[in-house]
């Protein structure tokens, strides 16, 4: 596998980014709202949409923090699902992924994981 310490300097990293935008939405939605109706409302359109990205800042966080301890377990790059390696090519563009590629697909309509098999 690739150097894990790069890897955990590339987790560390990606961390504080996150910490920061977290920070950085969170002092958004504490600003006191306008008094013109019209502007709260905007503020308010504006504010929905920084919960939501808040919310997904958070989930990356918790994810990136998994990573780091999945480094220090050691199991790092076995999938959560199916206990099989994640690709090196999908930890190198996703180095927090829990799923190989065929876990982390969608259920199908059959309620199987991924594409049925063509073999």
């Amino acid at each position: 596998m690739t150097d894990l310490a790069s890897i955990k300097t590339r987790l560390k990293a990606k961390l504080r980014e996150l910490t920061a935008r977290a920070a950085e939405i969170d002092d958004d939605l504490s600003q006191p709202g306008d008094d013109d109706w019209e502007e709260q409302a905007t503020e308010s359109a504006a504010d929905s949409v920084l919960v939501k990205v808040g919310d997904v800042t958070l989930d990356e966080i918790r994810q990136v923090k998994y990573a780091i301890a999945q480094l220090d377990a050691g199991t790092y790059g076995v999938c959560t699902k199916c206990s099989g390696s994640i690709a090196k090519e999908r930890l190198a563009v996703l180095p927090y992924a829990t799923k190989c590629v065929r876990c982390s697909r969608p259920p199908t309509a059959t309620g199987r994981d991924g594409p049925p098999n063509s073999s």
